[in-house]
């Protein structure tokens, strides 16, 4: 992902220098070459790293530590000098620097300190954003991976407005938790929030079930009854699974929405309603669309704005935390002293796929600790997740026909492109994953040619 750089340094030549080797790392870098520039950068706009010389034409870049961290606290400063380095050194940390480097300037480990610091920086936002989300009533969410914190960032600006929202995404991903979670933060959130499953209704009842009817429009009326949209006046009506949704429906729903009037079955009466409808579907729209199975025009009218959930094996880093999340729900519901789960259950937890997504891993983990005595073990687990797991230990088996070096080269390249796979491409979470230094994995990547972002996807 690329980042900006801002390289302060009054020596052209290794302003260049830097300024090209963050540019190769697909950065985008800018130079200044002294304190007052840099303090008028910072003020103006935002920036994910600075590089900072000490030794600067108009001042002590010691003496710009400080101000640095008051306009922009959030930004890694790393420090660069060849003076007096020791005591430098320890005075620039003191003042609120990052890291520190002195010249002449090694600039493969340059580039991993960096590497470092963005990784550091984008941890900081994410911690932000999941902390602006629970006092925004986005508590409910749990994940703190790139995608699904793009999520929280789109819910948290669509929330904010009244258009439709269509939610898209596989089975058991979580989109009534987003609609939840969009109602509760919107400016309706005190009006109700009425759910229909729109592929568990039969299609005879479905109309009355969302518009109503009157006393005798058919047999069995007995009374007259209000439907889901006047039961969500004033709120917020969810469609869930609205691909499902027969096109006859389909064109009444339309009408209510571009004319906020519903008529009750076997009536004659326009009812003013006033909902914001979010709808949800497993299915992909676009296709049913192009297959005449659903309309173009509530197609278009639903999706003001589209959010795309992703799976859980798209945010696998998000494993852990999901799986504390449920093992302490589940400990509560069994009223259970105490709950956790072995190394061994984890492992194979971590190599199941989980096509199921979320709603499969709580289902699982709930199950499991109802069988376990507190303690969840592989032999409490589903025999496909126990099964998964072999066959992946069987795969990183050595084939003995085959050279040692070729074969030890093959599985560390393995090993380094799946570490790559569920970090999204961000070496220091897969260095982490490996349990070796971010320079050792960067080493290693060069060696086998790999691209971090770009190629990951199609190794696999």
């Amino acid at each position: 992902m690329s980042a900006r750089i801002l390289i302060v340094e009054d020596d052209q030549e290794l302003a260049f220098v830097l300024r090209e080797a963050m540019l190769r790392k697909e950065h985008q870098a800018e130079v200044v070459t002294g304190i007052a520039p840099l303090l008028e950068r910072i003020r103006g706009s935002s920036y994910d790293v600075i590089l900072l010389d000490l030794k600067l034409t108009d001042g002590d870049g010691l003496d710009a530590i400080r101000p640095c961290r008051e306009l922009a606290p959030d930004i890694p400063i790393i420090a660069m000098t060849g003076f007096g380095v020791r005591q430098t050194a320890t005075e620039a940390l003191r003042r609120g620097a990052y890291d520190f480097f002195t010249k002449p300037l090694n600039m493969v480990e340059l580039e991993v300190v960096v590497a470092r610091a963005l990784e550091r920086r984008r941890l900081q936002q994410q911690v932000a954003a999941l902390q602006a989300a629970q006092t925004a009533g986005l508590e409910g969410l749990v994940g703190r991976s790139d995608a699904f914190v793009r999520v929280l960032h789109a819910v948290q600006r669509v929330a904010r407005t009244d258009v439709s929202v269509l939610i898209e995404g596989e089975s058991g991903t979580g989109k009534d938790l987003l609609a939840q979670a969009i109602h509760r933060t919107s400016v309706r959130k005190d009006g109700p929030l009425v759910a229909v499953n729109c592929a568990a209704i039969p299609e005879g009842l479905l109309e009355s079930e969302l518009f109503g009817h009157e006393r005798g429009a058919f047999t069995g009326a007995i009374r007259t009854r209000s439907g889901r949209f006047e039961a969500a006046n004033g709120g917020t009506l969810f469609l869930d699974e609205i691909g499902d949704m027969p096109l006859a429906m389909q064109a009444k729903i339309l009408r209510a929405l571009e004319e906020r009037k519903i008529e009750r079955v076997g009536g004659n009466r326009s009812i003013d309603v006033d909902v914001r409808v979010i709808a949800a579907t497993n299915r992909n729209l676009d296709k049913l669309v192009a297959a005449g199975q659903f309309r173009l025009d509530l197609f278009y009218r639903l999706q003001g704005v589209r959010l795309q959930i992703p799976a859980l094996r798209e945010r696998i880093e998000d494993l852990p935390e999901l799986i504390s999340t449920f093992v302490e729900r589940a400990r509560q519901h069994l009223s259970r002293a105490t709950a956790s789960i072995s190394a061994e259950a984890l492992r194979c937890l971590w190599a199941y796929g989980w096509p199921g997504n979320i709603r499969e891993l709580q289902h699982v983990i709930e199950g499991a600790l109802l069988l376990s005595d507190g303690t969840v073990l592989p032999e409490h687990l589903p025999p496909q997740i126990r099964r998964c797991a072999t066959e992946h230990a069987a795969e990183a088996t050595a084939d003995v026909s085959r050279p040692l070096d070729e074969a030890l080269g093959d599985v560390e390249r393995r090993l380094i492109l799946e570490a790559l796979r569920r970090s999204n491409g961000v070496q220091a979470r897969a260095a982490k994953l490996l349990g070796v230094s971010e320079q050792s994995l960067w080493y290693r990547i060069k060696k086998y040619k790999l691209e971090p972002r770009r190629s990951v996807s199609a190794e696999w």
